[in-house]
């Protein structure tokens, strides 16, 4: 059964308006809540939807393998890589959520020299065509959770590095409140952190850093007016 039912997309938008309407504490809940916008894939077609999404990478070689099965995105990218998949559509609010649920993260494949084997599935949001400016919400192979901001180029971690989940499918998720950005597993908030000054416009990506394998079984974005 997917993950995001119909039911479950519209819990998701009535929360992502309730978390608006609570952007600064002390104010009062407005009556009347933002319209949202909801975009998304439940990968459940025999090939990647190209109306959605193109394959992209970052750095590194690209290539590797993509398919769906089984309703789900299975990807493994090429060694040293980070590339995956990016919405063709591009988005513009300061006001969203971005949620994709994963079924499988694998260790990277051995390669001459190498002695980190740790494997990632990310979630990230796309500020440039470069990878320049970006955030990032992973799970591991070893099921921990690690938060990054990438600004001009300089990553920075932003988790204690105690996160993580025993959950078999986990969805993470992303939530913008202007400045500020909430790191979220199955609805609940793992921390939050302030990053000023972030466009308003970006894409989405999911990726696994290197030749790790990771598998998707579906994402949804809902953006405010």
């Amino acid at each position: 059964m997917k993950s995001f039912s119909r039911i479950v997309s519209l819990a998701v938008a009535v929360s992502l308006s309730a978390a608006f309407a609570l952007a600064q504490e002390g104010t009062p809940a407005p009556q009347r809540q933002p319209q949202v916008e909801q975009w998304g894939d439940d990968f459940d077609g025999k090939q990647l939807d190209a109306d959605k999404w193109e394959r992209f990478s970052f750095e590194g070689t690209s290539g590797g393998k993509l398919k769906l099965e089984a309703g789900e995105l299975r990807m493994r990218g090429m060694h040293a890589s980070r590339s995956g998949v990016r919405s063709k559509q591009s988005f513009t609010s300061d006001r969203f959520i971005f949620e994709g649920t994963i079924t499988k993260v694998e260790s990277l494949l051995p390669a001459p020299g190498q002695k980190d084997t740790l494997g990632t599935a990310v979630l990230a949001i796309m500020f440039d065509g470069s990878g320049r400016n970006r955030i990032e919400w992973m799970l591991t192979s070893e099921k921990t959770l690690e938060a990054w901001a990438v600004v001009d180029g300089a990553g920075e971690r932003l988790d204690n590095r105690k996160l993580g989940t025993k959950l078999k499918n986990p969805t993470l998720g992303i939530v913008r409140r202007g400045d500020e950005f909430l790191f979220m597993l199955n609805g609940q908030e793992g921390l939050s952190k302030t990053i000023k000054n972030m466009p308003r416009s970006f894409r989405v990506m999911l990726y696994g850093w290197s030749s790790a394998e990771n598998h998707w079984d579906s994402v949804r974005v809902v953006t405010a007016k």
